[in-house]
């Protein structure tokens, strides 16, 4: 199964993110119903791997077809909830075409009360992808350009902020591999923003026990606690935990983290929203790559909080996939990396009566234009694979009636 051309790749109630491989003209109109935007084909972005030459990605791909620039997205807005559109794409030439069928969300009922935004699996100090690490960028990098990792969250960031975000959570993985120069990469990176940013650790960075993170982190004003914690955003308690085990890659909740994380959730004003890194398996072993939290923790930590509080979201990262399913009354969803196909953030906008969950992906041009190119990984697999159903990273959830 090909991946489209163009599509659309994230819903909300009243906006639509379009994300092409490449165009079919160097100007290009994207409507949906009377909504539309214009947009001009970038250059094509140059991708090397070992033992190829460099060479347009997206021209490569499909070169029966006359294709302009590389891949890029846009975002058509103004659109009405609950409704169903065409994507219709248009050349100055006249020649018109339905490129994909999307149906805006619900808004969870009541006041827009807060917006806030995640990012996981940013992996900063990563320098190749894919299981043979055989996808890489051109070296040496122009002047002035930070490596892909380090491009792909400033950009995650600076869209998420400027779609709203009042408060960002970092669910873990934040390096390659735990070192001085990447937590203080981080640091540099997290400790700019203009907004209150919580961090949880992930596998990644937990390789050497003596590492002193938490205080490398504490030189940017980025405290993490060794105990699970909370922040309160109107409508909702933000929620954190630890899963991560030294030198580990699967994940662990004890029985004292549980009791904590419920009784944080339990005690919200409001919703809570659970943020820890590695995802929650069904069953006692791991049924996917890679290991998570083994299901009877999993279950355990689930029955917990939702006897809680039932109307609390669990989110976590550490698969760099999209999914989602429910346990009882909660909704928990796998948000994937910032920095592999499809590169994406999380938005959640919190209602008096629900929360409407968006995964956008990373729009800048030099951020998509490296995702794009990882889709290849796995014999092209992790392309179709890693996103997931739209309807499973785009969603609206009403919190069940109190008791």
């Amino acid at each position: 199964m090909a991946r489209p051309l163009i599509s659309v790749f994230a819903v909300e109630d009243t906006a639509a993110q379009v994300v092409w491989r490449a165009l079919p003209g160097p100007h290009v109109c994207l409507s949906a119903g009377d909504r539309s935007t214009s947009v001009t084909a970038p250059p094509p972005a140059m991708l090397h791997r070992r033992g190829t030459p460099d060479r347009p990605l997206a021209r490569a791909r499909r070169p029966e077809f006359p294709l302009f620039g590389g891949p890029g997205a846009a975002v058509i807005e103004g659109l009405e909830p609950s409704t169903t559109y065409d994507l219709v794409v248009a050349t100055p030439d006249g020649q018109e075409s339905v490129a994909d069928r999307f149906t805006t969300l619900a808004p969870p009922p009541g006041r827009l009360l807060c917006r806030f935004a995640t990012v996981n699996d940013i992996h900063l100090g990563e320098h190749r992808f894919g299981l043979l690490k055989s996808i890489e960028e051109t070296h040496p990098l122009p002047p002035g350009l930070n490596g892909y990792s380090h491009r792909c969250v400033r950009a995650a960031l600076d869209e998420a902020l400027a779609w709203g975000a009042e408060a960002i959570v970092v669910k873990g993985d934040l390096t390659r591999d735990a070192e001085p120069v990447e937590f203080r990469e981080v640091g540099a990176l997290l400790g700019a923003l203009p907004v209150p940013v919580e961090v949880i650790l992930g596998n990644h960075d937990a390789r050497d026990a003596h590492y002193p993170a938490r205080r490398w982190l504490a030189e940017y004003g980025i405290e993490v606690p060794d105990q699970p914690w909370a922040r309160d955003l109107p409508g909702i308690r933000l929620v954190m935990g630890h899963t991560e085990v030294f030198r580990e890659k699967g994940g662990h909740v004890s029985g004292q983290q549980r009791q904590q994380l419920a009784a944080l959730a339990a005690g919200a004003p409001g919703a809570a929203f659970v943020a820890i890194h590695h995802q929650l398996h069904r069953w006692r072993f791991a049924n996917i790559y890679p290991p998570g939290v083994p299901g009877p923790e999993a279950n355990a930590l689930l029955d917990a909080l939702a006897a809680a509080n039932p109307r609390t979201l669990v989110a976590t990262g550490h698969t760099h996939r999209h999914r989602r399913h429910s346990h009882g009354p909660l909704v928990v969803a796998e948000v994937g990396s910032t920095k592999d196909y499809p590169g994406t953030w999380a938005g959640y906008a919190v209602h008096e009566g629900g929360i409407r969950q968006v995964i956008r992906r990373v729009a800048a041009p030099d951020a998509i234009a490296w995702t794009e190119s990882t889709a290849t990984a796995l014999l092209g697999l992790w392309g179709l694979w890693s996103p997931g159903p739209r309807a499973e990273r785009c969603f609206s959830h009403r919190w069940p009636a109190a008791a």
